[in-house]
């Protein structure tokens, strides 16, 4: 695993607090841990919990360690005792079922969300969505709102009506973030019942 924290990689790291939420880029390997440079400076403390996640070749990398020094937007990071690949995708996708309001102009459309990562999302409609069209959607999960726009890239008829999967097209950094925690810490939650 060591091999895959090199200078320049990046990561997102997260603490216990989803405002703490940011991305990273390793510039220094040492013998026992590494220093990463925060892309905002966000307030970390020595001894201080933290997760931190990357795509690789392998997949998914998720590791949970401890912060070793913090010097402004530096900190130093014990390298982690264990480590898992969780997935060959570049976000992790886990199901939530969950109404959804899609809006195309004038258009309102109702849907369930099937799955959800922080890259895009499943959902199953009655009416067909146009691919590559972006349409207005809001959903709320575990008491924060998001707003962003979908755009489905692949549709499927099913008994039941249509199923699309598609990216966010217009997402805020934060709330990618905060979609990766919540998807990362449901993928822990199903793997350890």
């Amino acid at each position: 695993m060591r091999k895959q924290i090199t200078e320049n990689k990046e990561f997102y790291i997260i603490s216990r607090s989803v405002d703490n939420a940011e991305k990273c880029r390793v510039i220094e390997v040492n013998e026992d841990s590494f220093k990463i440079k925060l892309n905002n400076k966000q307030k970390y403390e020595i001894d201080e919990s933290v997760e931190l996640f990357s795509m690789t070749s392998n997949g998914q990398l998720y590791f949970e360690t401890i912060i070793k020094d913090v010097q402004e937007d530096i900190l130093t990071i014990w390298f982690p005792v264990t480590y898992k690949y969780l997935q060959r995708r570049e976000f992790s996708r886990v199901t939530l079922e969950k109404e959804l309001t899609l809006k195309n102009g004038q258009n309102i459309i109702n849907a369930n969300i099937a799955d959800i990562s922080a890259g895009g999302l499943k959902i199953k409609t009655k009416e067909q969505l146009d691919l590559l069209k972006e349409y207005s959607i809001s959903f709320e999960i575990d008491g924060k709102f998001f707003e962003t726009k979908f755009e489905p890239i692949r549709i499927e008829a099913s008994s039941e009506g249509f199923i699309s999967s598609g990216r966010f097209s217009d997402i805020s950094n934060y709330d990618r973030i905060s979609l990766v925690q919540y998807c990362f810490r449901k993928q822990i939650e199903n793997a350890n019942k």
